[in-house]
């Protein structure tokens, strides 16, 4: 099993795979985890892993990822898996369009994309935007 821990945030979720399907990702079931998106790189391989959670549960109290957007340059994010404590340090902090998918594209190091719905349209109900943080592999502890 995996671990996300984001210091800055007091957060630590579970990572869980949420799969592809025709027409993209369902992530309603997420609740309280980050899900991990099918058909980015796999978590703590060479590429861009791209995880989502939730900035507002169904129940309309905040969800894991409302915070995202506090994140700042060198802030720590980091991800246990396989044994190893995987340190990434945040280097963009931005909003996108729902429908700009370049968060999604292949990077050449070991990249981790974090990304929530920001911004909900009343009229329109759906969210004006997309919160992103991407943060860069600095190093790997293996742990006892």
């Amino acid at each position: 099993s995996m671990q996300l821990i984001v210091p800055g945030l007091d957060l630590s979720l579970p990572v869980v795979g949420v799969p592809l399907r025709e027409g993209g990702w369902d992530i309603r079931w997420l609740s309280s985890q980050a899900g991990y998106l099918e058909g980015s790189a796999y978590p703590t391989w060479q590429g861009n892993t791209v995880l989502t959670g939730h900035a507002v549960l169904p129940t309309g109290y905040p969800g894991p990822f409302a915070e995202l957007g506090s994140l700042g340059w060198d802030d720590e994010i980091i991800l246990f898996a396989h044994g190893q404590k995987y340190i990434y340090h945040v280097r963009d902090n931005r909003y996108v369009a729902p429908e700009d998918f370049s968060i999604l594209e292949h990077k050449e190091e070991d990249w981790l994309t974090l990304f929530t719905c920001y911004g909900y349209d009343e009229i329109k109900e759906t969210y004006r935007w997309r919160q992103v943080v991407q943060a860069v592999l600095i190093r790997v502890d293996v742990l006892d």
